[in-house]
């Protein structure tokens, strides 16, 4: 970023990239390594499904970031609604004079964005956004349940997974401690899916209330931010694609 002149429309966006283009993108990167060959319990996808959950979270972490950076009197209204929004001053003088247009990731590192509620709430406060309905915040509740069994239990079945899992006697007859969860192909595409849906309703959520928030700003906005703000509702649809599989084989495969 030059300091010599206004913020450009990518400074305002963590790594110099709106997150509608990076998040599609970084899942397609993830289906396109998936190994669509493996039968039962298989690593690397095991490894991708934690993957998902961990960009997803930033997705949510870099846009919330964005519109703070964009307008930083969203930050009242997050006091109003019980956030605690005070940092450390000190850390916005490596900065320098766009501070402005890093305060939001300094905020938001400070909030937990790990679970449908928790993202709910801080974008309800933010921008009167809610990300997830009922039946889609538990859905990505389950995902996160079996997203937990994998990091802390190496896939393998406990008794408290199987007494909240829907169904878990059928998927799992032999029980607690023996049985895995598979993560094959079709599993991760419908979770990836899912997440997509989610992500790129959050996006053009947030770019519309953005209109609300520009028309009210107490000042007018340079030709860069408003060029931020059109940007907060960017969506790679190229990337938002299901797998090209090879001629001849399936997702079960």
């Amino acid at each position: 970023m030059n300091d010599s002149t206004e913020p450009l429309l990518l400074d305002y966006f963590s790594g110099g990239v709106p997150g509608g283009i990076f998040f599609p993108g970084t899942v397609a990167d993830l289906r396109a390594s998936l190994n669509r060959q493996a039968r039962g319990i298989n690593r690397v996808n095991e490894v991708y499904l934690i993957g998902l959950t961990a960009y997803f979270e930033a997705f949510f972490k870099d846009q919330f970031a964005a519109m703070i950076n964009i307008e930083a009197s969203l930050l009242k209204s997050l006091t109003l609604a019980g956030h605690d929004v005070s940092i450390d001053p000190t850390s916005l003088l490596a900065h320098g004079e766009h501070w402005r247009v890093r305060l939001g990731f300094l905020i938001s590192e400070k909030f937990d964005f790990g679970s449908a509620k928790r993202i709910n709430a801080l974008y309800s406060a933010l921008v009167k956004v809610a990300p997830f309905s009922k039946d889609e915040a538990r859905y990505y509740d389950e995902i996160l349940r079996d997203r937990n069994l994998l990091v802390h239990h190496g896939g393998v079945v406990t008794s408290s997974y199987l007494a909240q899992t829907a169904g878990s006697s059928s998927k799992h007859p032999r029980g607690a401690h023996f049985d895995s969860l598979v993560v094959t192909p079709d599993y991760f595409d419908e979770r990836a899916d899912f997440i997509l849906r989610i992500a790129h309703k959050t996006i053009e959520a947030t770019r519309s209330a953005f209109a609300g928030v520009v028309a009210n700003a107490s000042e007018k906005y340079s030709t860069e931010r408003l060029k931020a703000v059109d940007a907060l509702g960017w969506w790679d649809a190229e990337a938002d694609k299901p797998p090209i599989l090879p001629e001849g084989s399936s997702r079960n495969e």
